[in-house]
């Protein structure tokens, strides 16, 4: 039989290799954890893995933000209580820990970020069948330290463009966006429009019902934004306060409306609740759409926020809608 040219150890380090060329610089929160649920699983022979995030506002709560099971790879952004348990002993300890009962193996691994904070935990359930070597087991680590670090990075590449109250871009992030459609119009040609949404009366809510509820709002309407609107093509951001823009790529005006319409029905029918005491709120809107490659930014924005200043003077919870001359 011909003897193989690689050792297990030589497949180990290669696998590291590639998982570190895979996982660094890795800027997309998302992506960061679907790819190291993946390696975890295939590196721990593990049939089901959890990713939890470290919620820091909460020394007892944490984020399940990822789960694979079985081949398949979740999301989750589901809150845990950790308090008086063996994933909040992980955290204490800040050392990783190999847990076996009768049936299988749970191995903790402590996600530890700069100034040597605990940022996150990786459970890795191993049948007792799939007995892992010790090389396995260091190996493990290094991509424990490994994940961290880019885990870290993503956390501060999202910050840098997305608000952290509605998850939406940020107003930086919207500028970029919208000169990149007028310059795709001055190349390609086509249309873009804008959607500029304010909450009615926002100030009677927070004065009202406090800021957590003012916020509560912000939240659950940036849910309904992105609900409405489509997918990896419109860009919604928080423009600032209680306003929101959306961009929205080969769309014109009539189509544009139309969506904003949807979302301000749906808006006005949808319950915001909290600490049991429900209200319901409307926003007023403007839109403009271009098929010139000569309108600027400042001027395309101008035209929309006239527009929902004008809605805003004719009695709110209404959309108003510029038209080229």
């Amino acid at each position: 039989m011909e003897k193989s040219l690689f050792t297990d150890t030589d497949i180990i380090f290669q696998t590291l290799s590639y998982a570190t060329r895979l996982l660094a610089y890795e800027k997309d929160l998302d992506q960061l954890i679907e790819n190291a649920l993946d390696i975890l699983s295939d590196f721990g022979h593990s049939q089901k893995v959890e990713f939890i995030i470290l919620e820091t506002k909460n020394k007892h709560a944490a984020i399940l933000a990822g789960l694979l099971e079985n081949g398949l790879i979740s999301k989750l952004n589901k809150e845990i209580n950790i308090k008086d348990s063996k994933l909040e002993e992980i955290i204490i300890h800040k050392r990783p820990e190999v847990v076996a009962d009768d049936s299988q193996t749970k191995i903790y691994l402590p996600l530890i970020g700069s100034g040597n904070n605990a940022i996150g935990i990786l459970v890795l359930h191993v049948s007792n069948q799939k007995k892992l070597e010790d090389i396995e087991l260091n190996s493990l680590i290094i991509l424990t330290t490994l994940i961290a670090v880019s885990l870290e990075y993503a956390q501060s590449a999202r910050l840098a463009m997305f608000d952290s109250l509605t998850g939406l871009y940020i107003r930086r992030q919207m500028d970029i966006r919208l000169q990149e459609e007028l310059h795709r119009i001055e190349r390609y040609g086509g249309s873009v429009a804008l959607c500029m949404i304010d909450i009615d009366h926002f100030k009677t809510v927070n004065d009202t019902h406090g800021h957590l509820f003012g916020d509560k709002v912000l939240i659950e309407l940036a849910q309904l934004i992105r609900s409405t609107i489509r997918t990896n093509v419109d860009v919604p951001c928080r423009f600032g306060g209680e306003e929101f823009m959306i961009i929205l790529p080969n769309t014109d005006a009539q189509k544009a409306f139309e969506m904003s319409d949807r979302l301000r029905q749906i808006c006005g029918k949808h319950p915001f609740t909290y600490n049991d005491v429900t209200i319901h709120v409307t926003f007023s809107a403007g839109i403009t759409a271009t098929r010139s490659p000569d309108v600027s930014p400042r001027e395309f924005i101008a035209q929309v926020d006239a527009m929902l200043y004008k809605a805003k003077e004719e009695g709110r919870n209404r959309i108003c809608v510029h038209t080229e001359e």
